[in-house]
């Protein structure tokens, strides 16, 4: 059923996305209201969560970042040559983990960051193998120092930048002073303007204090755990899967799966920030989660489990859906 779209390229498994795409949307919409609430000491966000309070704009600007970070998904696992280029698991799984996550009476500060870091990433995987990346590199550092603006929970990503250059390419001076360059000048250009008006100067320094002196266990809603749990389970497999039968036919695919790995690491300490709930977690994890379960997803050879592993993700995100709207 679904698997069967999923494997056959875009054509195959357009019509499946757009339509989950669309039927979250309208559902968003008309759902009552989340299961939790976003409490962060972001910057940006918080300014524009004051300003915007129209239920429609809201959900308008949380599926355009979703949609975004779908298509960077799509770029990153298929133009890349990450995976299969007949292989739609990864992009299906993270618009589902997205649509589950995203609140509809609440700008998501977490699908918004993920944007960011998506194209970081895609940047960063395109200079594989190429000369002359300075204006690359530099404009991945630099978006992805943008989003600490806007959510702090993105300095965790800040490390992966490094060790995507480390990973992927030999070291040159010139490429870490650009990277280096690309984040110093977000900071740089908000501290002008945060002087020129009197407005909370080494803003920055003080969250990422904060971020990390006030870290606790997260709090999590029970409708979530099934999803949750589920999506474990099915890391886990495809973590020992990719053990067994090896990262890869390419050193480009094996490289990219060490970065993913090192991004699940570094993001535990987002599991911890206080803050966190099951929501945001959820996204934080979202592109490895979706990459690895996807890959594994589309290499197993009876359509029949992989239909059924599906239906089951699909069942607990719908739970999700129904606390929403208070059925249970």
């Amino acid at each position: 059923m679904f698997a069967g779209l999923l494997n056959k390229g875009l054509r195959g498994s357009l019509v499946l996305i757009g339509l989950l795409f669309l039927i979250s949307l309208i559902t968003c919409y008309l759902s009552p209201g989340g299961l939790e609430e976003t409490h962060y000491p972001n910057l940006f966000y918080n300014y524009f969560t004051q300003k915007i309070d129209h239920k429609l704009l809201i959900i308008l600007f949380n599926f355009l970042f979703i949609g975004l970070g779908i298509t960077l998904v799509s770029l990153i696992s298929i133009n890349q040559e990450i995976v299969d280029k007949l292989n739609y698991f990864p992009v299906f799984l993270f618009l589902l983990i997205s649509v589950v996550s995203a609140d509809p009476n609440q700008i998501t500060p977490q699908i918004f960051t993920n944007a960011f870091v998506l194209y970081a990433v895609y940047k960063l995987l395109d200079i594989y193998r190429k000369e002359n990346v300075l204006s690359q590199i530099f404009e991945a550092s630099f978006w992805l120092s943008v989003s600490a603006f806007i959510t702090i929970s993105s300095i965790i990503s800040f490390p992966l930048f490094f060790i995507c250059l480390l990973i992927l390419r030999t070291f040159h001076w010139r490429e870490w002073m650009m990277a280096l360059l690309g984040f110093f000048i977000p900071f740089f250009i908000y501290e002008c303007m945060a002087y020129l008006t009197n407005f909370n100067q080494w803003y920055l320094v003080d969250a990422v204090e904060l971020y990390f002196s006030s870290m606790k266990t997260p709090s999590f809603s029970e409708y979530f755990l099934p999803f949750s749990v589920s999506l474990v389970i099915l890391l886990i497999i495809s973590l020992f899967y990719n053990l067994m039968y090896g990262f890869g036919n390419t050193v480009k695919k094996q490289r990219t799966k060490t970065i993913i790995l090192w991004f699940i690491f570094l993001s535990s300490f987002g599991f911890f920030s206080e803050g966190a709930n099951s929501s945001s977690i959820l996204l934080t994890y979202a592109f490895p989660l979706s990459f690895f379960i996807g890959d594994y997803l589309y290499n197993l050879k009876q359509l029949k489990i992989a239909n059924t592993l599906l239906s089951i993700l699909i069942l607990c995100g719908l739970v999700i859906i129904l606390g929403q709207f208070g059925w249970i």
